[in-house]
């Protein structure tokens, strides 16, 4: 009987541990995405200031 105790606890044991590594897996996972996402967007910023900024040394010296 007690062989039946300990082997269910290191059922629960393992599959605890088991949870906690799929859960940190998926936490890390999730910030990877949100830090790609928020580099993307910075991207897509970056390429539209410079694709619409006004070009140095043009026109008049009190418009720069």
């Amino acid at each position: 009987m007690e062989l039946v105790v300990i082997a269910g606890l290191a059922i629960l044991l393992g599959a605890g541990a088991g949870w906690l590594v799929s859960a940190r897996w998926h936490q890390r996972r999730q910030a990877e995405l949100v830090h790609f996402a928020q580099a993307w967007e910075y991207a897509r910023y970056a390429g539209y200031v410079s694709a619409h900024r006004y070009p140095q040394g043009t026109g008049a010296p009190f418009l720069r």
